[in-house]
């Protein structure tokens, strides 16, 4: 059951966090976004804080399996390269949907993991 709740809870982040996002805006020719559709740089950051503090307590983790931790080692560096980009006092908003959606993405694996490590 609680894989389940980690994968609704997964679901859920994600889905908020890109619901701002225009589809629109990322097709080429077309208009930059109205800032009501921008991401909210600071509420990625502390997604992305969570994700990375989340990713080191799992590394840590001696009772999380050997592939698992691979797994987080792939992941550590992407993590780490998000935080680093939406720590910058500037980030275009272009970039901040790209940003959002490789949040997503990587909250979306870490929720994997963390169910299958239950």
């Amino acid at each position: 059951m609680k894989m389940v709740w980690s994968t609704v809870l997964a679901a859920a982040l994600i889905a908020a966090t890109l619901t701002p996002v225009n589809v629109g805006a990322q097709i080429p020719g077309v208009g930059s976004l109205p800032s009501s559709m921008i991401p909210d740089k600071t509420a990625l950051l502390e997604q992305a804080k969570k994700l990375l503090a989340e990713l080191t307590a799992m590394k840590q983790d001696p009772k999380l399996p050997a592939a698992n931790k691979s797994k987080v080692d792939t992941l550590l560096p992407q993590a780490t390269a998000v935080n680093t980009e939406l720590a910058k006092p500037q980030v275009e908003p272009s970039r901040l949907t790209q940003l959002a959606g490789q949040l997503g993405d990587l909250q979306k694996q870490v929720g994997v993991l963390k169910g299958m490590g239950r």
